[in-house]
């Protein structure tokens, strides 16, 4: 019965044009809510790492260097690279492999909860924390499976990630459903329907173009009032928002 059922997919051939205008019909009176859901989202995922860089960081170019060895560069060229480069703590990558499957699992509670017109809160990106183990176990696996593709080439990077993108809709939709079963069905509901969602990924490049402009200013004006890398890179996160 379950096999028949991860067998099953519907090809979609629906214009993107309506499938927009079904997002934003979802949105209507939740836009307010939405956008701060996640807002909420890109700050508890990024702040700390960069928090935990600033304090306990060390810079990128040292890690990979040994003092007082220049690798064929002089004084200078070398003094400039180190310079640039950014801090580095381990703990914020440990913080966002933790984190971020139950963080992923929230947003899509969120979204699926607005797209069926429930009410909703900014608290609920928080929700997939009450399934803490089997998102990150999630997280890990379908980021593993398409690390695993990318290093064949980019083009099956992209394909993997397109295969397993609806897997934390699927855990959201069906919490009790096991790791391997959600990747299953989204390997299957994409079947067919993986150039239909790269084009209407592709639709909204306009707006993500639109959207670094004032990534970009703001990050600027965090590199004009402070040379301070922790105050620079927290401006360069509300730039995002």
């Amino acid at each position: 019965m379950q096999q028949n059922m991860i067998e099953q997919n519907i090809i979609i051939t629906e214009p993107n044009k309506n499938l927009r205008a079904l997002g934003r019909n979802a949105l209507r009176n939740n836009w307010k809510v939405a956008i701060m859901a996640v807002c909420t989202y890109v700050l508890v995922l990024n702040v700390p790492p960069v928090i935990f860089n600033g304090l306990f960081g060390t810079n990128i170019f040292s890690i990979f260097t040994n003092s007082g060895y220049t690798y064929g560069f002089d004084a200078e060229t070398y003094a400039s690279m180190y310079n640039n480069m950014p801090d580095y703590c381990f703990l914020g990558t440990v913080y966002v492999l933790l984190v971020a499957g139950a963080f992923e699992l929230g947003l899509s509670m969120f979204f699926l909860a607005i797209f069926r017109m429930h009410k909703v809160h900014v608290a609920d990106v928080f929700l997939g924390f009450e399934h803490f183990l089997k998102a990150l176990g999630l997280f890990f696996f379908m980021n593993l499976f398409i690390c695993l593709w990318t290093l064949l080439f980019i083009v099956p990077g992209i394909i993997a990630s397109i295969r397993y993108s609806q897997a934390f809709f699927i855990l959201a939709d069906d919490p009790s459903k096991g790791i391997r079963q959600c990747m299953d069905e989204s390997k299957a509901m994409m079947k067919g329907n993986k150039s239909k969602y790269f084009l209407l990924s592709l639709s909204f490049i306009g707006w993500m173009l639109l959207a670094m402009i004032p990534s970009s200013i703001v990050e600027s004006i965090g590199n004009t009032v402070s040379n301070n890398e922790v105050i620079v890179s927290l401006f360069s996160i509300v730039g995002t928002l």
